[in-house]
């Protein structure tokens, strides 16, 4: 099996490309397991070298740009992991360029795999990092998958775009196509940045590194979060699950595991000794604050799986994800 993953460089693209090693194979088509025989890692820079049992080629370029997706796409893949993106800050401040890679780019992708099936291949089984960003406006305090979409950014606008493309394409048999809504993912690397998303990384990653940082959010202000590493296990799972398990629909929502800045300074108290909690400070910021009381408190799904999709069991265990991500 060929498998293709876009924004392969990015953290989630590189916690889903270990979890395909250990996994070694995916479901076929007739939903038997078929072992892995190429991974190809597509992203801007070229992604981290990845040692596995089967061969692993890695190609930097922008995907926008017609002849690097034609050979990103040759030999066509059996499976693709489509997680490219620009994020909301980006989307927001240059309009032109979040279009171009959150719709227009998931639209070429849909167009190569109709191009595909038409001239007698098989159509691929295309997984989707969808977001919590397609949903918007006045929220319930939970979130399930029937929630009217009415994003409130660009980005969240053009996730909901091609989730219904994605819908679209399935109909007519041109992709087997499903998307995974995800929460705040964590625990991101690197540098702190000025992202939402990053900041509400930033309160278990800098004190884990022994570094102090000042929560713009209140105590008990709450948000949905998942452990990368759950989020990669969801998306194979997203891929072997059978077509006839998805109604119209082809969306699923990644559970989040709702958290407090509180609760997250006791997980590091039992992770890393209470200086680490101590190094975790509050100065709350209004405009911060606002964006998250935009956010739903619980997010959930009641897709009928057995078992279900489920969400980090507490904040402890992304603590232990993010620990074992960084050693060495």
């Amino acid at each position: 099996m060929r498998i293709l993953i876009t924004g392969a460089g990015g953290f989630i693209g590189r916690a889903l490309s270990e979890a395909l090693r250990e996994a070694g194979a995916l479901a076929g088509p007739d939903g038997a397991p078929r072992a892995v025989t190429t991974l190809r890692l597509v992203d801007l820079a070229a992604p981290p070298a990845l040692s596995a049992p089967f061969a692993v080629e890695t190609q930097a370029g922008d995907l926008s740009d017609p002849a690097t997706l034609a050979a990103a796409l040759d030999p066509f893949p059996d499976a693709i992991f489509h997680l490219a993106a620009t994020l909301t800050v980006a989307a927001e401040t240059d309009l032109a360029r979040g279009w171009e890679v959150n719709l227009q780019l998931p639209l070429r992708l849909l167009e190569a795999a109709r191009a595909h099936v038409e001239a007698g291949g098989a159509p691929p089984r295309l997984v989707y990092a969808s977001s919590i960003a397609a949903f918007g406006g006045a929220l319930p305090e939970t979130v399930v998958e029937d929630q009217a979409q009415t994003p409130t950014t660009s980005y969240g606008t053009a996730k909901a775009m091609v989730e219904l493309l994605l819908n679209d394409y399935s109909r007519h048999g041109f992709v087997d196509g499903r998307a995974l809504r995800l929460p705040i993912v964590l625990t991101r690397p690197g540098a702190p940045s000025a992202a939402v998303s990053d900041r509400v990384a930033a309160l278990a990653r800098e004190p884990l590194r022994g570094r102090a940082v000042a929560s713009p959010f209140a105590p008990d202000d709450a948000f949905p979060v998942a452990s990368v590493g759950r989020v990669a296990a969801n998306l194979i799972r997203l891929h072997d699950l059978p077509a006839a398990g998805f109604g119209p629909s082809r969306a699923l929502n990644q559970p989040g595991l709702t958290v407090t800045p509180r609760e997250i300074a006791a997980a590091l108290a039992r992770a890393a000794g209470p200086e680490a909690a101590a190094r975790l400070g509050h100065a709350p910021d209004p405009a911060t604050r606002a964006v998250v009381a935009g956010w739903p408190r619980r997010f959930a799904s009641r897709a009928p799986l057995s078992p279900p999709l489920a969400s980090d069991p507490d904040f402890d265990a992304v603590i232990a994800d993010f620990l074992a991500r960084e050693r060495p």
